[in-house]
Order: C-alpha cells, then structure tokens, then sequence
C-alpha cells in the first residue's frame, strides 16, 4: 500500500499522461531582472515528499534534476556549482483526492423505502484522483533575490503510477518541458 500510495505521488506529480485533466502551469518572475546575463547554473536543495523506498526516491530525484539539466543546457546554460550566476532548486509533492455525488431514487417518492420493493439506498459515483504540484525556482546566486518560479500541476486518476514509473524519463521530461518553457523571460 505505502508503494502504490508513493508511486501515485510522484506519477501524479510529474505529470503522467492522463485523461483526467491537462497540466497547469503558472509563472511568476521579477520583472526588473535581466536574463540575458545569466549563464551557468548550480543546484540547491531540492524537497520531493514520498513515501517512497529509498531507491524509487533516488531514482524520481535523479530523473527530475536530470530533466531540468536537459532542459537548461538545450537552452545554452552551464552546470558549475564552483561559480554560478543562479541557483535552481524544486519543491515536489502530491495529494489523493476523492470526489463523490449521490442522485436520490427517483423511483420511490419520498426517497428510500426498505419496506417497499425498492432497492433503496442512494446511487453512489466515487472518483480517486491524485493532485501532483511541483514547484521549480531560480535563485540569484550573488543577492539569493528570487529571479523566477514556476508552478505546474497535473490530477491524474489512481492506478496510473506504474506506467508512469516505467517510462520514468520521458513523463518527467514532458512535464518539465512545459514547467520550464518560460525560462529564461524574454523581454
């Protein structure tokens, strides 16, 4: 249970293809900042909540800073936690949901009746969904001022976290894709 409970988080968290809603993504970024001037990069520290087995934990962190190097060295930026001109870091985690609605017998007036020949009770329709947030932020590495943020969401129904961790690379990249795709801010 604490596994697939796990799995959910982060499948939901990263993004998953899923049926069930399409990613939010909004950034927020300081508006006198000039991108232009930076170039290299290092990681802070990163958060992720699971309750995940250390390896699977290991493996989810790997694949997100993976993904987010990709990302930022496809957009000319360079690795150097020696002398870097901002600092990255991600924040990861994910809710389970349940929604339910319940329509009344129509055909017993009044409502249930387990006197009568009515089956009684009220029709129940019950959905489990897990609410994935990740949360990417750049850093000024001389004043530690906060130079951009994303925010992307996803819900995906339970049950999706196994595909999700067999095509772990690719689910994370597609969702850092859109999480980063304003980065850096052009002017």
């Amino acid at each position: 249970m604490k596994k697939s409970c796990v799995l959910v988080v982060v499948g939901v968290l990263l993004g998953a293809v899923a049926p069930l809603a399409a990613q939010k993504v909004k950034t927020e970024f300081d508006k006198k900042t000039d991108f232009s001037h930076y170039k290299k990069y290092a990681w802070g520290s990163n958060y992720i909540m699971t309750h995940q087995r250390p390896d699977d934990q290991a493996r989810i962190n790997t694949a997100i800073v993976d993904s987010v190097n990709r990302n930022l060295q496809a957009k000319g930026y360079v690795l150097s936690q020696e002398s870097p001109d901002f600092t990255i870091i991600y924040e990861a985690g994910a809710i389970s949901q349940g929604e339910s609605s319940g329509q009344p017998d129509m055909l017993t007036p009044g409502g249930a009746n387990w006197a009568s020949d009515s089956l009684g009770g009220t029709p129940m329709d019950v959905w489990a969904s897990n609410l994935a947030k990740l949360r990417i932020t750049a850093t000024d590495a001389a004043n530690h001022s906060r130079i951009w943020r994303s925010f992307a969401s996803q819900k995906m129904p339970m049950g999706d976290e196994k595909k999700f961790m067999k095509d772990l690379k690719n689910s994370v990249d597609d969702f850092i894709t859109k999480a980063m795709k304003d980065f850096p801010v052009r002017k």
